[in-house]
C-alpha cells in the first residue's frame, strides 16, 4: 500500500484562510499537539483562533494551511480520521475573522496521538545532534520501511519526526470520495525501501 504526507501547509490558493501562531489559551501546552501528546484539561474549553492580517485569506476550506504543522479540518474531514479508529484527540475552536467576527465554529485541530516506526533510517537522510547520541535535528529525505508498514494504521506520525503525519492511500481515497470535493488537501507520496 502507498502511503503519504498530509501536507498542513498548503499553499496552492492563497484565497483560502491561512493561520499562524495557535489557539488562545494554548501556547503554554501546545507542544503537545505537535507531539502526539493528550492535551486532555489542558486545551480549553472555549478555545478562540483568529485569523492573522499577515495572511488575508478568506474563503474557508476542507483543511486550513497553518504555520504550526497542525492538522486543521473542518467536520466531515473529523468524521472521515475518526472512522479509522486511530487513538486522536479533536479540539475543537472557534474560527474569528480578521474584524474579530465570528466565521466559523466546526473546525478542528486532530491531535493524531502516539507516533508510529516507519522509517528506512539506512535510505532516509536523517540529521543527528552531535551533543546527543541518536537525537534527530532534522529529516531531508524520508523513505518509509516496507516490512515496518505491515502494521501501520491509516493515519500516524512519524516517529522520528512527530509533526509529520502519513496517511495511507485506503484513507486518502476515503477523502477524495467526499461529495462535495474537499478543498485544500494535497497528499505527497513518499517512497519505501525493504529493510
Amino acid at each position: 500500500m502507498d502511503y503519504y504526507e498530509l501536507d498542513t501547509c498548503p499553499t496552492q490558493d492563497m484565497s483560502f484562510v491561512r493561520l499562524e501562531d495557535e489557539p488562545n489559551g494554548t501556547n503554554m501546552s501546545c507542544w503537545r499537539i505537535f507531539q502526539g501528546t493528550p492535551m486532555g484539561s489542558e486545551y480549553p474549553a472555549d478555545a478562540q483562533w483568529f485569523m492573522s492580517d499577515e495572511y488575508p485569506g478568506i474563503k474557508l476550506p476542507s483543511l486550513i494551511a497553518n504555520v504550526s504543522s497542525m492538522v486543521i479540518v473542518e467536520r466531515r474531514l473529523k468524521d472521515v480520521f475518526a472512522a479509522t479508529g486511530v487513538p486522536i484527540e479533536f479540539l475543537p475552536f472557534t474560527l474569528h475573522d480578521h474584524k474579530k467576527r465570528v466565521a466559523s465554529r466546526d473546525y478542528f485541530i486532530l491531535n493524531v496521538l502516539g507516533t508510529f516506526d516507519c522509517l528506512n533510517l539506512d535510505k532516509s537522510e536523517i540529521e543527528y545532534s552531535e551533543d546527543v547520541p541518536g537525537e534527530v535535528v532534522g529529516i531531508d529525505k524520508y523513505v518509509l520501511d516496507t516490512r515496518k508498514l505491515e502494521t501501520a494504521p491509516d493515519i500516524f506520525r512519524v516517529k522520528e519526526e512527530p509533526t509529520m503525519i502519513i496517511v495511507s492511500s485506503r484513507l486518502g481515497k476515503q477523502i477524495q470520495q467526499l461529495t462535495p470535493p474537499v478543498t485544500n488537501v494535497y497528499l505527497i507520496k513518499l517512497e519505501q525501501a525493504e529493510g
